[in-house]
């Protein structure tokens, strides 16, 4: 394993270093260009180092990335050896965040319990909504514009007596006698409080 605090040694880095440097660039701009002349070299110590090639060219292209957006980056001693740690580190943080996936083949897959309905479960969920429905529509119109403006609309007991014009008491009657009936439609017990 080669040593990352080292400065990557090549011929053509060493005659661009000086004249990035040397621009009124930002250090974003600096890296970015030195990443074009540089590609070659970097993706050969990376290669060395994460022993991949492939994860040498993914880390290369986070790094391209993540520059792209425009990090805050302060002044630049050697801008060769952060750019070759920005790599380091982005290939270390994507193999974490591999890790965490999970690999699994299609017999593994089709060992996990299917959780959408059969077709028998799907029918009595369907007749269920329909006398659900019904019940509602059956209601007189008063208790369904209580109900509906409780449980579609979300509004409180309160709420609904201020626009009715009734008392809270009255809202509070309403629902209860809907749901009464709605249980008994649908055949359901009363919860426990």
């Amino acid at each position: 394993m080669t040593d990352d605090s080292e400065p990557i040694q090549s011929a053509q880095a060493s005659d661009h270093e000086p004249s990035i440097q040397a621009t009124s660039q930002s250090p974003v701009q600096q890296l970015l260009a030195l990443l074009e002349i540089e590609y070659e070299s970097l993706l050969t110590r990376l290669s060395a180092h994460l022993r991949s090639p492939e994860a040498a060219a993914d880390a290369l292209h986070d790094v391209y990335v993540k520059l792209r957006a425009e990090p805050a980056i302060g002044d630049l001693r050697n801008p060769r050896s952060y750019l070759y740690r920005m790599a380091v580190n982005l290939a270390i943080n994507r193999r974490r965040g591999d890790r965490h996936t999970v690999n699994m083949d299609a017999v593994e897959l089709s060992e996990f319990p299917d959780g959408a309905p059969d077709q028998e479960s799907a029918a009595l969920a369907m007749d269920e909504m329909d006398r659900a429905l019904r019940a509602l529509h059956a209601l007189p119109a008063k208790r369904q514009a209580i109900f509906l403006a409780k449980w579609r609309d979300e509004k409180s007991q309160a709420e609904i007596a201020t626009e009715l014009g009734l008392h809270k008491r009255s809202v509070q009657k309403e629902l209860a006698r809907a749901e009464t009936y709605l249980r008994k439609i649908l055949r359901r017990p009363k919860r426990p409080l």
